[in-house]
């Protein structure tokens, strides 16, 4: 079967259905009641995007079965036809207390009280979440509801509820188990860490006094990459590989610890304290499991993800070096010395001097090139400085341009070398352009493009 791939963000139905959800007061109908105890329930949450997220449990002989998951209808070419796809996110064999916790939340949040609740999206919303729930309590009751943007009394407290039990949990052993992957993590964070599971991604914080969660660093896990650069601590782990499926590992910070000083415990403080090297320890223990094998990451390979980001980023570079006037955003040139200029960056970029714009394009490009355009730019007076800012030359597209242009491939060279191949299509006609940009190692061991020869002119 062909592979598929899921795309899905379980954050954008969180944010919907976490929204709102305080205690009502105590009615007939209202929050706080007796624990009840329940056979099965099953509650599916489905929001903007082409999948739903499923949260059920089983009682066992020991306790209770939980889980996470997402489903997914896909279309399959090999079938002609759409097949549903699911995604564990976390999956829980709990004990007789984690049972009993489960019947506090549906004892609180009055759950026979959901019994045959049928709510109708309100006429004047578009968009939003449905949700279909269905359970059997102890004595064989059997309670279905179902609603879209209206839902029963208590429902928003029992999805939180219910989130919490499943995708969050106090570490309470040094050996992390995600998905296709185990981490050895510090022993200090034991006791004191609590890990919050969600698609692609493990996030370890520590409890702040307000009764909410610091995360203070993140493993991303997905198929379309690593994680971006720009994040703070990025730490590129390597390939996880189970026959067709890959997936990218990263480890990346967040909030500093130390920032918080006020708001968490002298032990969660303590962390911080070597939290650099407990990342790197962390980094070196990652290891495949379930059938999936870890390829660490050496920096010798340009992944298609990378190139695309490259792409992006030098293509923006160059239209704000060669084309201000085609971006300008309604911003008047500026006349200097009888020629028009805009400001080349925006303020929050804090680049003021063409040194800094040099700094700017080693980020995509090699130095040699980087060298080469800034003279040339320079001595055509393109770029200035000027009024404590670099200016640009009002320039504009010139003769027949584009009308979209894409990363259509990634070839190897040998010996380390890439090439990223871009498809150009020029507007008014349907044939596609196909343009070799080669690449290099910078100094820093990052790809850069070692020339660049974009598709359209400028006046």
């Amino acid at each position: 079967m062909k592979k598929l791939f899921i795309y899905f963000t379980v954050l954008c139905i969180s944010l919907l259905i976490l929204s709102a959800c305080s205690p009502g007061p105590e009615t007939e109908n209202g929050y706080g009641g007796d624990p009840m105890e329940f056979e099965s329930f099953n509650l599916t949450m489905t929001g903007t995007m082409a999948h739903s997220d499923v949260y059920a449990a089983q009682k066992t002989e020991g306790g209770v079965h939980l889980e996470h998951y997402i489903e997914t209808s896909m279309w399959d070419d090999a079938l002609a036809r759409s097949v549903d796809i699911r995604h564990t996110i976390r999956e829980i064999d709990g004990d007789e207390a984690l049972y009993k916790e489960l019947c506090a939340v549906f004892g609180n949040c009055r759950i026979d009280k959901w019994a045959g609740f049928r709510g109708e999206n309100p006429p004047d919303v578009l968009d939003g979440s449905s949700m279909s729930f269905n359970a059997v309590l102890a004595d064989g009751t059997k309670v279905d509801a179902s609603g879209s943007n209206n839902f029963p009394k208590n429902y928003r407290i029992f999805v939180q509820e219910i989130q919490k039990l499943i995708n969050e949990e106090k570490i309470t052993k040094v050996k992390f188990r995600g998905d296709g992957y185990e981490v050895t993590l510090p022993e200090s964070w034991v006791g004191v860490v609590t890990a919050e599971y969600s698609d692609g991604m493990a996030a370890f914080s520590v409890d702040q006094n307000d009764g909410k969660l610091l995360t203070f660093c993140i493993i991303d896990d997905n198929s379309f990459g690593y994680s971006s650069n720009s994040y703070e601590g990025c730490i590129d782990v390597g390939r996880l590989l189970s026959g067709d499926d890959v997936r990218f590992i990263t480890v990346r910070d967040h909030y500093e610890i130390d920032a918080y000083a006020d708001k968490v415990s002298e032990d969660a403080l303590a962390l911080w304290e070597s939290y650099e090297s407990d990342k790197l320890a962390m980094v070196e223990s990652f290891h495949g499991i379930d059938g999936y094998e870890l390829y660490p990451e050496n920096g010798d390979v340009l992944y298609e993800s990378e190139a695309m980001r490259l792409a992006d980023d030098a293509r923006s570079l160059w239209l704000y070096l060669n084309f201000a006037g085609e971006y300008a955003g309604g911003e008047k040139p500026t006349i200097i010395d009888g020629r028009s200029y805009i400001v080349m960056f925006p303020q929050d970029k804090g680049v003021y001097t063409i040194e800094a714009v040099h700094d700017e394009l080693l980020t995509v490009f090699s130095e040699e090139f980087t060298d080469k355009i800034i003279n040339k730019a320079v001595a055509d007076k393109d770029i200035i400085e000027y009024d404590d800012d670099v200016y640009v030359a009002f320039k504009k597209k010139a003769g027949s341009e584009s009308s979209n242009g894409w990363v259509d491939s990634v070839r190897d060279e040998g010996d380390g070398r890439y090439t990223v191949v871009m498809a150009v299509r020029r507007s008014g006609t349907d044939t596609l352009e196909y343009i070799d940009f080669p690449t290099e190692k910078n100094a820093q061991g990052k790809f850069v493009f070692s020339a660049y020869p974009y598709w359209d002119e400028s006046e």
